[in-house]
């Protein structure tokens, strides 16, 4: 066995051969023998090197194919690289800086956001760690310049309230003004009871205690205004006018350059929006006491895959943008698309929101004014234990509500269903490509994390706006829906068991409009308005502080009022237009007070005045609506 054992003595090296263990001889100059500086690595790793396995060491000669690739101090010279290898090598660098940078970026974004959101909390904080060293500066109160009151009469006359977007002359029809931040009477109105009041985008419609329609703006009457029309003389300038009269309408809505109305006879008449079309529109003939025929401008909408049952009839509808929902009294729902003729892009294209499969939103809408029953969600698919069908059986709608695309429907059970656009989140399901668009109405199952382990939450009422949706719980213990029979003493523990109500919004939430207190593009998951929960009142009779509950509600495209059980008004969401009626054109995003009415002779005094209470509260026959972006206060017959 031949070892060579290297080791450097005053840069002198000296090499050992060794053959065997024991045996050994020096190759240089100097005479055999050890100095005082120098061992013998065989005799002092003799015994690893007799008693235990060698491993070898390459050198750095042996290690390299040549002794070019290795330096004089041993080292391996560094090749030079190719220009593919440096290009390759300078993408590389580039990339981990791109990467890096929109880390930051999105670092940056983030962070800027959270200050944003939390900007109150942070300025709390810096001010009071500086303790009285630096005095907050006050915010200057920014105030709004009451209105110049035209009419003169107050709250206490009938009439219309009306305010927000006027670039169709639908507030006091008023040529020389955009927007009403402030509610405003419709002096047209003065002294009318009304049944129903809805505005649109273009124009607006009004039903009168008799069941007569009234239309007015530039939609309905696209009148250019006169040169000889002044501020003075403006009064009768494109005035409201009764259009249909004699069918004891209900309310009526406007859908795509059509008015829909439910009439005495329990039938959705339509027309078009337009004065002039209407005169042209062929409608139904009627026949009057002498048996002669009269066309009317309005004709209704019939039932295209089916027919009403034996005593079945339409109690509600509701439209969006392009669509319309009808349900029956026996628990049905029947859609329709709107409009006369499918010109647009909007109207030729289905988003889902009818709910039919054969009109899904990979084909374009059904034909206009055709009467639908929506099958799917009439019917419910029962499956056996192994998952197969095992029959169908009819469900029971109870409410529907409709954004601009979407539609959202109550069944008799408490679950809520909803098909059509999801792209903001407002049908309750997460958002990705495959759930974008819905068709096939689809239960929310989002709910219960918002109650207790044992409670249900049974939704008992649903709304929508624009491209947002509202729900409301209330939660029920388990077993109490199981057991609906017993004593009155056990039902009142039943009743005991029951949670407060709760609302819950998701959908589009840029301008505020679910009222959570954030501003969210898209938000799928249900969130709980707490704030709702807030307003509560002392109960006389009871003894308790109880919440006060909510009479009627009204959502617009990115507004919501509500009218609570003791007649006071919250409001929340967008205010582009001054549809909030504030003065202002600030967006609220959590449920507030709105300010009381402004009456002649009001001025700045009265609102500093301790006795004046500044919040909007109506009478018991005013109604509060939020549409398109308007909104309006009406009176309905006592």
């Amino acid at each position: 066995m031949m070892i060579r054992l290297i080791w450097r003595n005053k840069n002198v090296t000296n090499r050992l051969v060794h053959r065997g263990f024991h045996n050994a001889r020096f190759l240089n100059n100097k005479k055999p023998g050890l100095t005082e500086q120098e061992f013998d690595d065989a005799e002092l790793m003799s015994d690893r090197l007799n008693s235990k396995p060698y491993y070898a060491k390459r050198s750095n000669e042996d290690r390299y194919e040549s002794q070019s690739e290795v330096d004089d101090k041993g080292f391996q010279k560094e090749t030079p690289l190719t220009p593919e290898q440096i290009k390759k090598q300078n993408e590389k660098i580039e990339g981990l800086k791109g990467i890096v940078q929109g880390l930051l970026v999105l670092g940056a974004m983030f962070g800027g956001f959270q200050l944003y959101q939390k900007y109150p909390v942070i300025r709390n904080w810096w001010y009071k760690q500086d303790g009285d060293e630096f005095v907050i500066p006050q915010k200057k109160k920014q105030t709004s310049e009451l209105p110049n009151l035209n009419n003169k009469n107050d709250s206490s006359i009938p009439g219309l309230y009306i305010w927000g977007n006027n670039f169709k002359g639908l507030i006091d029809s008023q040529p020389f003004s955009s927007n009403h931040k402030f509610p405003t009477r419709h002096s047209w109105f003065d002294g009318k009871f009304l049944k129903d009041v809805f505005i649109g985008d273009e124009s607006a419609v009004a039903i009168d205690s008799n069941g007569d329609l009234i239309q007015w703006g530039q939609g309905f009457n696209p009148v250019e205004v006169p040169s000889n029309v002044t501020k003075k003389n403006w009064k009768g300038w494109n005035e409201p006018q009764y259009t249909i009269k004699g069918q004891g309408l209900k309310y009526a809505k406007i859908s795509n350059g059509v008015v829909y109305a439910l009439n005495k006879h329990n039938e959705i008449i339509y027309f078009p929006e337009n004065l002039q079309k209407q005169l042209e529109f062929k409608g139904d003939s009627k026949r009057n006491w002498l048996l002669r025929s009269k066309d009317q401008h309005f004709t209704k909408l019939t039932v295209e895959n089916g027919k009403f049952n034996k005593g079945e009839f339409i109690q509600d509808f509701q439209t969006g943008k392009v669509h319309l929902v009808a349900l029956t009294n026996q628990g049905r729902a029947f859609t329709s698309s709107t409009g006369l003729t499918q010109t647009t892009k909007e109207s030729k294209e289905s988003k889902g929101q009818f709910g039919l499969i054969e009109y899904s939103h990979f084909k374009s809408s059904p034909p206009v004014n055709k009467l639908y029953e929506i099958y799917l969600l009439n019917n419910e698919i029962v499956k056996n234990s192994k998952g197969k069908i095992d029959h169908i059986e009819s469900r029971k709608i109870q409410q529907v509500a409709t954004g601009n695309y979407h539609t959202i429907a109550l069944d008799s059970n408490g679950e809520v269903h909803t098909f059509g656009d999801n792209t903001f989140g407002q049908l309750g399901h997460p958002v990705n490509y495959d759930t974008q668009f819905i068709t096939i109405p689809k239960k929310i199952s989002l709910f219960n994390k918002h109650v207790a382990r044992d409670y249900y939450p049974e939704c008992i009422e649903v709304y929508a706006g624009g491209d947002t949706s509202f729900v409301k719980i209330s939660p029920i213990k388990m077993f109490q829906m199981v057991k609906k029979s017993g004593t009155a003493k056990i039902q009142e523990q039943f009743e005991d068991l029951k949670n407060d109500d709760f609302i819950l919004g998701f959908g589009n939430n840029l301008k505020g409009q679910i009222g959570n207190g954030h501003y969210v593009h898209a938000q799928f998951e249900p969130f709980k308005i707490k704030e709702l929960l807030k307003f509560n009142e002392f109960n006389e009779s009871t003894g308790k502080l109880e919440k006060i509950g909510i009479k009627t509600w009204s959502s617009g495209y990115d507004h919501t009022f509500i009218k609570l059980e003791n007649n006071d008004v919250l409001y929340w969401g967008g205010n582009d237009f001054g549809e909030l009626g504030n003065g202002k054109k600030n967006r609220i995003s959590k449920p507030s007070i709105p300010s009381a009415l402004i009456e002649p002779g009001f001025n700045e005094k009265t609102f500093k005045d301790p006795n004046f209470v500044n919040r909007l509260q109506l009478s018991s026959n005013q109604k509060i609506i939020a549409s398109s972006n308007a909104s309006a206060i009406y009176y309905t017959k006592p």
